[in-house]
């Protein structure tokens, strides 16, 4: 069963068991081609809500690098 998607390619990570809410990691590695064709590195903080019905995560913010 589906709760939650993200349409990414990246390494993820989640918050602790203990934080509330609890939150998802997603970061890129940059000079690596991704699905979007871009080359930078990037970081995702995505919120996991279980109360909202959609397939959607929160997005918190984000972070972007050459490097």
């Amino acid at each position: 069963m589906k709760l939650k998607e993200i349409n990414r390619t990246a390494i993820q990570a989640w918050s602790p068991a203990q934080q509330h809410p609890i939150y998802l990691a997603a970061g890129t590695s940059a000079q690596q081609l991704d699905a979007s064709f871009s080359t930078n590195a990037s970081l995702e903080i995505f919120e996991l809500d279980l109360a909202d019905p959609s397939f959607a995560m929160k997005s918190c913010g984000s972070f972007s690098s050459t490097h």
